[in-house]
């Protein structure tokens, strides 16, 4: 289990541009997104499994990209928990539409990274809050994202993903517990016409 009470890089530039600001030109189609995340326990205790399903307005869409990254972000409102895509620029094509598979401690060949984080049931703090951390420094996660839907003129991104972090420490697990149930992870979903944002 990784906690951190540190905002991961981006999240909080990505929480201001998901309130929205003023533009001139006509607006483009709202964003929409969705996701279910399956805890499958390992063991023999009561629950066996948690399933909870999110979806817009609680869920809001951003991809953020600079000269390194293109960074894909599915955000509970507020700052509760977030599903993140991160892809190397450099390795992404123009037209980004396609199918990607996550990359792993083993396996250091595919595209992209993933990172999910949930705010810890009982974690307070004045000044932030704590959260379970699930990326590959840790775990390996499997499943893939396709991009299925590119408009570059209007900056546009849709898509859908499907990902299991196995043996994954319980993500309902309380701050002081250091030995946590173990689960199967599976989240599952889509996002459509999320705006791309450039950012330094």
């Amino acid at each position: 289990m990784k906690l951190t009470t540190s905002p991961l890089p981006y999240l909080g530039l990505a929480l201001g541009l998901l309130t929205g600001c003023g533009r001139d030109e006509a607006p483009s189609p709202a964003a929409e997104a969705a996701y279910s995340r399956t805890v499958t326990y390992l063991d023999s205790a009561s629950p066996s499994q948690l399933d909870s399903t999110l979806k817009s307005p609680a869920i809001k869409a951003l991809v953020l990209q600079n000269a390194t990254y293109f960074t894909v972000f599915l955000q509970r409102q507020p700052d509760r928990e977030a599903v993140i895509f991160n892809f190397l620029r450099a390795k992404l094509p123009a037209n980004p539409v396609g199918t990607y598979s996550f990359k792993t401690r083993q396996d250091d060949t595919p595209d992209v990274s993933l990172t999910y984080r949930i705010e810890i049931p009982d974690y307070r703090s004045p000044s932030a809050g704590g959260y379970h951390v699930y990326d590959r420094t840790i775990y390996s996660p499997t499943g893939s994202l396709i991009i299925t839907a590119y408009d570059a003129e209007r900056r546009l991104v849709s898509g859908r993903f499907e990902v299991t972090v196995p043996n994954a420490a319980d993500p309902f697990a309380l701050k002081d517990d250091y030995l946590p149930r173990r689960s199967n992870l599976t989240l599952q979903g889509t996002f459509t016409n999320a705006p791309v944002q450039d950012t330094e």
